[in-house]
Formats: structure tokens, sequence, C-alpha cells
């Protein structure tokens, strides 16, 4: 026998490298975006509740709060799409910010109410609801045009 004979037989003889176990990253993947989803919701319900606490603020009886509070509905919204790079990122905290809001402005049977039908309330609920729209229509789709009628991609244009 020669010396070239041995070798290949010397390098199968190692044992193969272990393989890792399948689906470790996907469930620690699974794990962080679930986790990251529950942050927005977080985030949504902070930004209904601190945005429904302080519309009442005006500046020479213009409502700069809830102007200055829909401007902030729209950043939050717009963001969290951009930062989960996909539509479900920004539908969550707009969801659970109409969810919040639309809880505090219903009257409870003391009488007490947190939005009121007032201006500044109107410019919070429907220019909220607006800019939330807006905000997740504005965050470019995850997956290509055309994709959830044929269940393909679609033809690329040019």
């Amino acid at each position: 026998m020669d010396k070239d004979d041995e070798a290949p037989l010397a390098r199968s003889a190692a044992p193969p490298p272990a393989p890792e176990p399948a689906g470790a990253d996907g469930t620690l993947d699974a794990f962080v975006s679930g986790a990251a989803y529950a942050v927005l919701a977080l985030l949504g319900s902070v930004v209904a509740l601190l945005g429904s606490f302080c519309i009442g603020w005006t500046v020479a009886g213009v409502p700069a709060a809830a102007i200055a509070a829909v401007v902030v509905v729209f950043g939050l919204v717009r963001a969290a799409g951009w930062g989960m790079g996909g539509r479900l990122g920004a539908l969550i905290p707009a969801v659970v910010w109409g969810l919040v809001v639309f809880v505090m402005s219903m009257r409870r049977p003391e009488g007490d109410l947190v939005v009121p039908a007032t201006v500044a309330g109107y410019i919070y609920i429907i220019g909220g609801m607006v800019a939330a729209v807006i905000g997740v229509a504005r965050v470019p789709s995850a997956r290509p045009s055309g994709e959830w009628l044929t269940g393909r991609a679609a033809r690329p244009r040019g």
C-alpha cells in the first residue's frame, strides 16, 4: 500500500461535527419577535394614555397638545413599522392606541370622561385615527405586491 491510499482513510475516521439542534434559532427568533410586538403594544397604550390626559392643554385657544399628540401617534406607528420591517409592526401599536382611546372616551357610571367631546377631543380621536392609518399605509410591505392574490411573487416590471 502507498501512503496516498492511507490518507483518505485517516481523514474519514474522524467523527463528523455534531449538527445543531433544529429550531433552536427559530424559537429564539420567535420569542424575540413576540416580545418586540408586546413592547410595541405597550408603547401604543402608553402613548394613548398620555395623549388622552394631555389633550386639554391649549396655547392661545388652539389645542396644541391634541395636534402634537396626533403627530406623536403618526411617528410611533411609522417608526414601529420601519423598525419591525413590515405593516404588522405598524398595525399593532395603531390598533392598541385606538382601543385605549376608545375606552378613554367612554363615559363612566360616575359621569367621568377623560377624552371629552370638544374640539381637542375630536382632533385627537379622528386625527389620531387618520394619522395611524396613514402611518400604516406608508410602511412598505414585507412581501412582493400581488403575492396575496396569486400565491407567488408578481412579475418584475420593466
